[in-house]
């Protein structure tokens, strides 16, 4: 999701997990726009989280040691925001630290927390030794593929301004040129069945994709934009031929050649003058949704994690390739 940048609201007890808070800032880097919880101290701390959380996109919640300074209404400021975001029906993405039966918690935290569980099916456990970017990985795809929003910012990249001057043999050969380079510097990871589906797949079905093409009619040129129905045998399919490691836009490139490979019969329903078709690319929000939902389920997985978006390599998981050796036979 290269291009959209979402607005997230971080709910959180005052001077808590504050090395978590830092590294939500630097994987959200590239991928969202935060705001924060402020201290309870401050007179107009609710009046800022409540309108925070109007205006956002996502919210997400770390639940810690803490359950924060308790104010006059008889609740901590994490609480209350708690309470407005789920008024409000916001998406939320909660992180629960996970403690020892022996740690030091507050009645209230206990308390808060199991509230939060019996509320919530899907949390996110972290301890000070796991590795939190990956698990921020898992849950912010599931969380952003689970609950698609019409918000965020989208920001044109130099990379995407190079990729609509380009013709399909050029985009080819940045592709194979960069499948080297990433061949060499990946590295070499066990692969194995993980069971985490949050969006199951069913092959036959179909959707639409939105695309636009450059079609050519008696010497004019004339942009189009249209849609198109596709299964996610075909998706499955093409993504089998897809690199080892490839990166959003190498994702982006596997949807377009199978646009390609339709868009001319489809145009000329339509326009049955055309005599040909080019720069047929998915349009941004269609690979972003088809991005998220692959995610859900369990099809692509990163294998790179960077401070930039750009930066991340993806890969098919085991999953999806004992699906197409399952479902797909003769395609191989």
């Amino acid at each position: 999701m290269p291009n959209r940048r979402y607005h997230i609201h971080v709910i959180c007890a005052d001077n808590d997990q504050l090395l978590v808070l830092d590294s939500l800032a630097i994987f959200f880097q590239a991928r969202a726009f935060l705001t924060y919880d402020v201290s309870s101290q401050l007179p107009k701390a609710s009046l800022y989280g409540r309108q925070c959380i109007d205006a956002c996109d996502y919210v997400l919640m770390v639940v810690g040691d803490s359950y924060g300074t308790v104010q006059k209404n008889g609740v901590s400021q994490m609480h209350l925001s708690y309470l407005n975001a789920k008024a409000k029906l916001k998406p939320l993405l909660i992180l629960v630290k996970s403690h020892h039966q022996d740690a030091n918690i507050s009645r209230q935290l206990q308390e808060f927390v199991k509230s939060v569980t019996r509320q919530n099916s899907q949390i996110y456990y972290y301890d000070t030794v796991v590795d939190i970017e990956k698990l921020l990985v898992q849950a912010y795809y599931n969380t952003v593929g689970n609950h698609v929003v019409n918000g965020g910012w989208i920001r044109v990249s130099e990379e995407m301004i190079k990729f609509s001057k380009q013709t399909v043999s050029e985009r080819l050969s940045d592709l194979i040129s960069n499948h080297k380079t990433f061949t060499k510097e990946a590295p070499v990871v066990e692969e194995r069945v993980v069971d985490n589906i949050s969006n199951p797949l069913v092959l036959t079905e179909t959707f639409d994709i939105q695309y636009s093409a450059h079609a050519y009619e008696g010497g004019n040129l004339t942009t189009v934009t249209r849609s198109m129905t596709l299964t996610w045998k075909e998706v499955l399919i093409a993504l089998m031929k897809t690199p080892a490691t490839f990166t959003s836009y190498g994702l982006h490139n596997t949807f377009n050649r199978l646009i390609v490979s339709r868009a001319e019969q489809d145009i000329k329903q339509d326009m049955p003058n055309v005599h040909a078709v080019s720069r047929c690319q998915i349009s941004q929000e269609s690979l972003n949704h088809l991005q998220r939902q692959l995610v859900s389920a369990n099809w692509i997985q990163l294998t790179t994690y960077g401070t930039r978006v750009s930066q991340e390599l993806w890969k098919l998981t085991f999953y999806a390739k004992n699906l197409f050796k399952d479902e797909c036979p003769k395609t191989q």
